[in-house]
């Protein structure tokens, strides 16, 4: 059973690390879209922000948050 759990750990970094690009990329998207359009770009803007803050501290929790260890038998 423990095996299993390091390999559980190991793919909810995974998960979380993938999340936090995908927010990192809508939040590029929202920024670039925010900057070309006129009026309503500054509330695309702020919300690019905070979703690049986000998808930063997501992306940095899911490849810092667990160490893999090898064990010899």
């Amino acid at each position: 059973m423990k095996d299993s759990d390091g390999m559980l750990a190991l793919l909810q970094d995974i998960k979380e690390l993938l999340w936090g690009i995908a927010l990192l990329s809508a939040a590029g998207f929202l920024c670039l879209i925010g900057i070309v359009i006129g009026d309503w770009g500054i509330a695309l803007l702020a919300v690019g922000i905070f979703v690049f803050l986000a998808g930063a501290l997501c992306a940095y929790h899911g490849f810092n948050h667990h160490e893999v260890v090898e064990h010899q038998n």
